[in-house]
C-alpha cells in the first residue's frame, strides 16, 4: 500500500468521523434552541465535565443534564435566542479524541434580576471522543463570552 492510498484513507476516516462529531453537535444544538434537555442523554460520557460562561461547573452526564434541565425552563436564560447558526471547527486530536471549537451569537438573554444582557458572543471548546459504537460523545465542554474590553493592544 501505497503512502497517498493511506493517507487518501486517513482522510475519508476523518471525514466520516467528522460527520459524526457534527451529528452529535447538531443534536447539542437543538436541544439547546428547544430547551430540551432530555435530548442530552445521548451527547455526553457518563463522567463528561462541563462549565459554562458564568463559571458554573458540572461533573457527571447525570449532574449536567440536571443542571441544564434547570436552566432550560428559566424564563431568564430561556429568553436569549442564537442569531444564525454555530459557526464549527473540528480538529483531530488522535483517531478516536476531537476538540470541536463552536462560536454563536446570542440575543436578548436576561440576568436573574431580568435585565437583558448585551449581544453575548458564546465561543466554546468541547472535547469529544469516538466510543466503541462510532458515535461521538462529549467528554469535556467549557464556554466563555467574549468581551468587548481588553488586557492587551497588538503593536
Amino acid at each position: 500500500m501505497t503512502k497517498g492510498t493511506n493517507l487518501n484513507r486517513q482522510a475519508e476516516s476523518q471525514e466520516l468521523a467528522r460527520a459524526a462529531i457534527e451529528q452529535t453537535l447538531q443534536k447539542l444544538w437543538t436541544a439547546f434552541r428547544e430547551h430540551d434537555a432530555r435530548a442530552l442523554s445521548g451527547i455526553y460520557v457518563e463522567d463528561a465535565d462541563w462549565t459554562n460562561a458564568f463559571g458554573t461547573t458540572r461533573h457527571g452526564r447525570d449532574e449536567i443534564i440536571s443542571y441544564l434541565r434547570g436552566l432550560f425552563a428559566d424564563a431568564h436564560f430561556a429568553a436569549g435566542r442564537p442569531v444564525g447558526a454555530p459557526e464549527l471547527a473540528v480538529r483531530f486530536v488522535t483517531d478516536d479524541v476531537a476538540l470541536a471549537k463552536t462560536y454563536v451569537e446570542i440575543q436578548g438573554q436576561q440576568t436573574v434580576a431580568g435585565g437583558v444582557l448585551p449581544m453575548r458572543r458564546n465561543h466554546s471548546l468541547k472535547v469529544l471522543s469516538r466510543q466503541s459504537d462510532g458515535r461521538w460523545l462529549i467528554v469535556s465542554e467549557i464556554f466563555m463570552d467574549a468581551r468587548d474590553d481588553s488586557t492587551y493592544v497588538e503593536s
